[in-house]
């Protein structure tokens, strides 16, 4: 036998082993660039929670410029939303829009409902900062019909409906939309529910009830401090200057106010 015939063999024999081995561990494929906008996706989500809204858009994008080079649907969506959320933090209304409109007038991809309903939701929370209150109760009804039966934004929606209600000055509407979204979130998302909460302290005020104006706030001061929440905390303590000063109390409201000047948000 040849030189050339025996070197052959054992690269044969030398591969058919390589193989035997890969198919006997039954490795699964990876994809790495997938693990790579996860990656980023997690480092973002981590710089949002510590306020870090430029470092959490900087990672959002890359793994949405990841994701989209791989098609990968889901990726795309939910870091599109993300986008949404910290260029909305950032006050970067135009880019913010731009990226949920990606989503909702996307002509090739047809995307999730419930990612569908939470860009509709970000829609009206965009229209109503901006003061354009006439489109954001059309922005709510379409994020209901997209959320469908057991909607996990639905105490979201509620809280959106009673920001509006407070507005538009409606106190007994914004305080039933209140109360609904706090049941539906109690025990789901503690971000929302404490929401509820302000909005519930915000319509009590609007309604002269300012013993359980100044209860509530206290309620939701609480639990956004557990949360450590700096944007959510420095709103409370706003909230209870109001209800003091609407009080008569107006030493305790400059006290909140004091407290309120201290806290740096990003």
């Amino acid at each position: 036998m040849s030189m050339w015939w025996r070197y052959l063999l054992l690269t044969l024999q030398i591969g058919c082993v390589a193989l035997l081995t890969a198919c006997g561990q039954s490795e699964p494929m990876r994809n790495v660039r997938l693990e790579q906008a996860a990656d980023h996706s997690h480092r973002a989500q981590r710089a949002f929670e510590r306020g870090d809204y430029l470092t959490a858009m900087k990672r959002y994008e890359a793994a949405f410029e990841l994701d989209v080079a791989l098609e990968n649907e889901e990726g795309i969506a939910i870091d599109a939303l993300n986008l949404a959320r910290v260029n909305q933090m950032l006050g970067r209304t135009e880019q913010a829009h731009a990226y949920l409109d990606g989503l909702l007038q996307d002509r090739a991809i047809r995307y999730a409902d419930k990612y569908l309903a939470v860009a509709a939701l970000r829609k009206s929370l965009l229209m109503l900062e901006q003061g354009d209150t006439k489109v954001v109760a059309a922005w709510l009804d379409k994020a209901v019909v997209w959320c469908g039966k057991d909607c996990a934004v639905e105490g979201a929606i509620d809280n959106v409906r009673a920001a509006l209600a407070l507005r538009e000055g409606d106190a007994v509407r914004a305080a039933q939309w209140a109360e609904r979204a706090m049941s539906e979130t109690k025990d789901s998302s503690s971000l929302e529910y404490a929401n509820a909460l302000r909005y519930l302290a915000e319509a009590r005020l609007m309604s002269g009830e300012h013993a359980v104006a100044a209860r509530v706030a206290d309620e939701v001061l609480a639990l956004d401090k557990a949360m450590g929440a700096p944007e959510k905390i420095k709103l409370d303590l706003l909230l209870n200057a109001r209800v003091h000063a609407g009080m008569g109390d107006t030493d305790e409201a400059a006290r909140f106010n004091e407290r309120a000047s201290r806290i740096r948000t990003r």
